[in-house]
């Protein structure tokens, strides 16, 4: 399901040695895992090409992204037509911080690790940006926010500084 990131060179065989960025893949699947998400979809969702936010990598720890959250949000049913997972975050402007994920993140507040969202009759813009800003959440009986931001500052927390740890 996690691919290594980092390999021991000077061995021969099959030792591998995971990065940084891996251990955050690693508690991001556990986490899905333990919320009762289908191995293969935690699969699916771990091996999309993540955008990069602007020079950081979503699961890289070492790489901060510039705002105090990173979500993944994950929808179901899954959309036709589009992908079932998004993530939000860094690439979001003051003006469009008034969202429903930012709503949704100041109503709990920024301290958890996985939030599940009920509609029962399916989700629906409730500020006018959200059209246009989360109109793929449309019908959504299940809206799961993940906050890989967290999760990243947790981890980088207990690792040994960049310098004593090789991260690629």
């Amino acid at each position: 399901m996690i691919r290594a990131r980092v390999e021991d060179k000077r061995l021969a065989g099959s030792r591998k040695l995971f990065s940084a960025r891996n251990i955050v893949e690693i508690r991001v699947a556990h986490v899905l895992l333990q919320a009762g998400f289908a191995r293969a979809r935690v699969a699916r969702i771990l091996a999309i090409p993540w955008p990069w936010a602007g020079s950081a990598d979503w699961f890289d720890p070492f790489h901060p992204l510039g705002m105090e959250y990173a979500l993944m949000v994950i929808r179901d049913p899954p959309a036709q037509g589009t992908g079932d997972v998004s993530m939000v975050g860094d690439e979001l402007t003051p003006e469009a911080r008034r969202s429903w994920y930012e709503a949704a993140v100041d109503a709990i507040g920024r301290d958890f690790e996985l939030l599940r969202v009920n509609f029962p009759d399916g989700w629906r813009p409730h500020f006018p940006e959200d059209e246009t800003l989360c109109g793929e959440l449309k019908g959504a009986r299940v809206i799961w926010l993940l906050n890989v931001g967290r999760i990243r500052d947790e981890i980088r927390t207990r690792l040994p500084p960049r310098s004593a740890c090789s991260t690629n």
